[in-house]
């Protein structure tokens, strides 16, 4: 009963107790801002990827573009304009940008992150619209998986869907 009422050392245990619970402070933002950069960056590089896509169809929206229309359309052999666009290679685009090895990005060895299910939806600006409100658009979402550094795997890994588009307008 003597030692519970001594006074001395009472300091000690509580600043023991406030570095704690600012080391798990910081833990948690440095998580916290580790996952947002990891988002971020696979964000960018998605968007990078759908764009180049995009570009990469300019070849098939030209041919509008020179009748005021700036959607992917040719004209075929029985003189009727039909659809022409393409889809690209986004995955492998995104896998060179990133250095993804399977759609999984490792870093010492350890899984960092994964992406999968990834879905591109080109948008085509409709045929012979006389505003031009409407473009020529390509979407991407990619499911994008990080499991956790804090809490020892007991919390589940981080697992959210971005979605990212880039778009063609005509100038004129």
């Amino acid at each position: 009963m003597k030692i519970i009422k001594d006074k001395q050392g009472n300091a000690a245990l509580f600043a023991i107790v406030i570095i704690l619970c600012l080391i798990l402070l910081f833990t948690v933002a440095s998580e916290y801002l580790r996952l947002q950069i990891i988002a971020s960056g696979v964000r960018d590089a998605l968007q990078s990827s759908v764009i180049a896509v995009a570009t990469e169809n300019y070849d098939e929206v030209y041919n509008g573009l020179r009748e005021g229309y700036s959607g992917g359309y040719q004209l075929n052999e029985m003189d009727r304009w039909v659809e022409r666009v393409d889809s690209g290679a986004v995955l492998m685009k995104l896998s060179d940008k990133l250095g993804l090895i399977g759609g999984n990005k490792y870093a010492g060895g350890y899984l960092e992150y994964r992406l999968y299910d990834l879905d591109i939806q080109i948008n085509n600006a409709p045929f012979a619209m006389s505003d031009n409100n409407n473009r020529f658009e390509a979407e991407a979402w990619v499911t994008l998986l990080v499991p956790l550094s804090f809490g020892w795997e007991h919390l589940p890994p981080m697992e959210i869907r971005l979605k990212v588009n880039a778009g063609y307008s005509p100038k004129f």
